[in-house]
């Protein structure tokens, strides 16, 4: 037996306070009776059995978010110079050892995955895996042609010696474009524009494997996955939810 309010908690529906009052206000229920009490116990059979506001409780070993991030902000939970992503999460779900999955810079916009389930961050960060990133880029300096696509295809090295696995480019016209990549280095797709004679002026990821970022959620606002998105994310890492 476990306590409804651990359980619901754990699954991001807030604080342990935030959740007492949810059940004392009455939106929680067990096959469709309500729970006022705050201290009670379920066993794990009955989990699938509880609602909050009407909707079934999705209850998961990890959490997994999806955050649109604006410019201006850092990748990093605590800074004293700079804005962090940690003020784009609200406080219920603070606390709950979430990590950024990768990092975007930043000036750099778009999907940001935010986790607690340290194997998923790292089949999608490491290279091994190759796991897909998608930008969209706009770019000032020489523009885009049929060799570029075909250079990045190949896949380079630089004349620091730096080498750049195969990658996809998709034109939308000479100076935009979107790029597949399947590794994650240090500023990767600023430095594979330059070194073919381009400068990034806009940068936004809207792709990770098969997760592409909700055209409905405004810079700045973060939301949990569906269920559909959590059972495709997995699969694409090859891992189990």
């Amino acid at each position: 037996m476990e306590r409804l309010d651990k359980i619901l908690a754990k699954s991001g529906y807030g604080t342990r306070k935030e959740v007492k009052h949810l059940i004392k206000e009455g939106r929680v229920e067990l096959a469709g009776e309500v729970i006022t009490d705050v201290g009670f116990k379920i066993s794990l059979q009955s989990i699938k059995q509880i609602s909050v506001d009407g909707y079934e409780v999705e209850i998961h070993n990890s959490l997994i978010f999806m955050l649109n991030k604006p410019a201006g902000f850092i990748t990093a939970l605590s800074d004293t110079r700079h804005d962090t992503i940690a003020e784009l999460i609200p406080r219920k779900w603070q606390n709950k050892g979430l990590v950024a999955i990768g990092r975007l810079d930043k000036d750099t916009e778009g999907l940001l995955l935010l986790t607690n389930d340290g194997q998923l961050s790292h089949r999608i960060c490491s290279p091994k895996w190759g796991i897909e990133k998608e930008y969209h880029l706009i770019t000032q300096g020489r523009p885009f042609d049929q060799q570029d696509i075909e250079r990045f295809a190949q896949g380079f090295k630089t004349l620091d010696g730096t080498e750049f696995k195969p990658a996809k480019l998709k034109l939308v016209d000479g100076f935009e474009a979107c790029l597949t990549v399947r590794e994650g280095q240090y500023h990767q797709v600023k430095r594979m524009a330059k070194a073919t004679g381009r400068e990034v002026k806009y940068l936004r990821r809207i792709r990770i494997a098969n997760l592409q970022l909700d055209p409905d959620l405004a810079p700045g606002e973060i939301r949990m996955l569906t269920e559909d998105e959590r059972v495709e994310l997995y699969s694409a890492c090859q891992l189990e939810d």
